[in-house]
């Protein structure tokens, strides 16, 4: 029996590893081709965009979500006071517990967006849309709500406890 060359077997084996190789590539290219945002990088009057990953209190710290594009985003537990929310598009964005005092939601698309437990005291809500948002629990205190049609959202009149209000 004649014995194979190491060349041989060398071969044999840059060609498995070039098939396993090929058989990945579109996964790859998928990585690596994909944008990338860094929020450090984005000047704080840029118009970010956001859809549908879960943000911290740093990715968000310093950044106008003015005109941004925040559908489906996770902007749970944060603090938000004061943020200008202006023209944004927030549908079924998730800001459930976050503390948005004083936040302009003015004219920013609010359809669908959790705002359970948030903190709402002073915000600006006008010409903003709310149908089938959810206010429940939501501290809505002193909030402006001028010219928004608020028949179709949830819980938006109820005011609850002042502890929403209150970050340890």
């Amino acid at each position: 029996m004649k014995r194979l060359s190491p060349w041989l077997w060398g071969l044999g084996a840059l060609l498995v590893i070039a098939a396993i190789a090929a058989t990945q590539v579109p996964r790859l290219s998928a990585i690596f081709s994909r944008p990338r945002h860094n929020p450090s990088l984005a000047s704080p009057t840029s118009a970010p965009t956001f859809s549908g990953p879960h943000y911290t209190q740093v990715t968000v710290a310093g950044l106008n979500f003015a005109h941004a594009d925040l559908r489906g985003a996770l902007l749970a537990h944060l603090d938000l006071r004061g943020k200008d929310f202006l023209h944004a598009d927030a549908a079924g964005t998730v800001f459930a517990g976050s503390l948005l005092n004083g936040a302009n939601f003015s004219h920013a698309d609010l359809r669908g967006a959790n705002l359970r437990g948030t903190c709402l005291r002073g915000a600006i809500l006008t010409r903003a849309r709310v149908a089938g948002a959810d206010f429940t629990g939501a501290d809505v205190t002193d909030a402006t709500v001028t010219h928004t049609a608020t028949d179709k959202a949830i819980g938006l009149s109820s005011i609850s406890s002042p502890s929403v209000c209150r970050r340890s």
